[in-house]
């Protein structure tokens, strides 16, 4: 594919040869029940470049909330569509990373099941595209409209995905035992990480087979953590859906599965769904390491009439390689959706953003909002994140 060409293969291929076709038994996963033996697991490969670095980056957006204005958005007048617009002004940072994961909201079924927005979405499969083309490997499935369509919508987006970019590493929902078992991992420079997506529901829409959401669940997560550490993962990234919409701060349920997954022996966590950022954070595991988190990084893109669902984040974690794996560093960069006519609605990183842009801002038609600006913008950030926040830079950076 064009895009496949543009970079080098290793940045785009998420799993090595010797997992090709392979997919792997979670001792313990919940609805498994067989009881057969696990496969046997491939042995560990080796890293085929001498000078291969040692230092990974792996970068997330979150929720890419796809209402009707945003799909709108990217209508053309010939009838086809595209949305690479949406993610013009963060694709070279995308890009540039070595796992870029996006939090793909809403179920991309396509045309077939009907568009639709809030509150049962389904979105255009023309978005998938975008987001490839932007660089993202990684779609983030798992969240509380998964359900939206129902199993036909789930078994929709999972073709389209399997069929136009099977180089993307779909994870969080699933339309077999098989493919609820295969395990979510991406290998870069012969690394092996990890990345789980789990959700706290499906807004009371029951599970249609117990496989087809991966859930939060404590028994889950722990088996989950242990089969990928088993497989070789050196780095575990977990990207949950948790929280409560558009609460500033992160609530006790999500504090205690972050508690379960540092615990079990995750490395980083992204969270989502909140619509809104939260401060970052590192807590300490029950073993004594530190383990960053992210407790949402918001929206992407959407069309909610609030101004605080239009500053997200992208987060972005460097991984050290070096006889096992150390997280050295994170920034929290914010960003700003700016909703707009046609091709002109997209997300800017908030240093790139101004005043100007903002007076544009359709977020100012919306009742409350007429106050929208680059300053209030700035001033949400250094309030949400703290003094660790740059207002200079447009960033907050951790390092270990």
């Amino acid at each position: 594919m064009q895009h496949q060409s543009a970079r080098p293969l290793s940045r785009r291929a998420f799993l090595s040869s010797a997992l090709a076709g392979i997919s792997f038994a979670l001792a313990g996963c919940s609805g498994g029940g067989s009881g057969a033996p696990a496969q046997a697991l491939p042995e560990r490969p080796t890293v085929y470049e001498e000078d291969a670095p040692d230092e990974l980056t792996v970068l997330m957006v979150g929720d890419v909330l796809v209402h009707t204005g945003v799909w709108q958005s990217g209508e053309r007048a010939d009838g086809t569509r595209n949305y690479d617009h949406l993610f013009a002004q963060v694709a070279d940072d995308v890009a540039a990373a070595d796992v870029a994961i996006v939090g793909q909201e809403t179920i991309l079924g396509g045309t077939a099941l009907g568009l639709s927005g809030y509150p049962a979405f389904n979105s255009p499969q023309e978005i998938g595209d975008a987001e490839v083309a932007a660089g993202f490997d990684v779609a983030l499935c798992g969240s509380n409209h998964a359900l939206d369509k129902g199993m036909t919508g789930i078994e929709a987006a999972l073709a389209y995905w399997r069929s136009a970019h099977p180089e993307v590493l779909v994870t969080g929902i699933a339309d077999s035992q098989e493919a609820f078992d295969a395990l979510p991992l991406v290998e870069r420079e012969g690394h092996r990480i990890a990345i789980l997506n789990y959700t706290y529901g499906t807004n009371g829409i029951p599970l249609p087979q117990p496989w087809a959401v991966r859930q939060l669940d404590e028994a889950q997560i722990v088996a989950d953590i242990a089969a990928v550490r088993d497989a070789g993962a050196e780095a575990i990234v977990a990207c949950p859906h948790w929280g409560v919409e558009y609460a500033a701060a992160p609530s006790d349920d999500q504090r205690r599965w972050a508690r379960v997954l540092a615990d079990a022996g995750t490395d980083v966590i992204i969270g989502g769904h909140p619509h809104v950022v939260q401060p970052f954070e590192v807590i300490e595991s029950s073993e004594g390491r530190a383990v960053p988190v992210f407790w949402s990084v918001g929206n992407f893109t959407s069309t909610q009439p609030r101004k605080d669902t239009m500053v997200g984040a992208m987060a972005q974690v460097s991984l050290l390689f070096d006889g096992g794996c150390e997280v050295t560093s994170c920034t929290l960069t914010p960003l700003v959706t700016h909703r707009a006519a046609g091709t002109a609605f997209t997300t800017y990183r908030l240093a790139d953003y101004t005043e100007e842009l903002a007076a544009a801002n359709q977020i100012r038609g919306m009742s409350g909002c007429g106050d929208f600006s680059f300053q209030w913008c700035v001033d949400f950030c250094a309030e949400r994140l703290g003094d660790a926040f740059d207002a200079s830079t447009g960033q907050l950076v951790w390092e270990a």
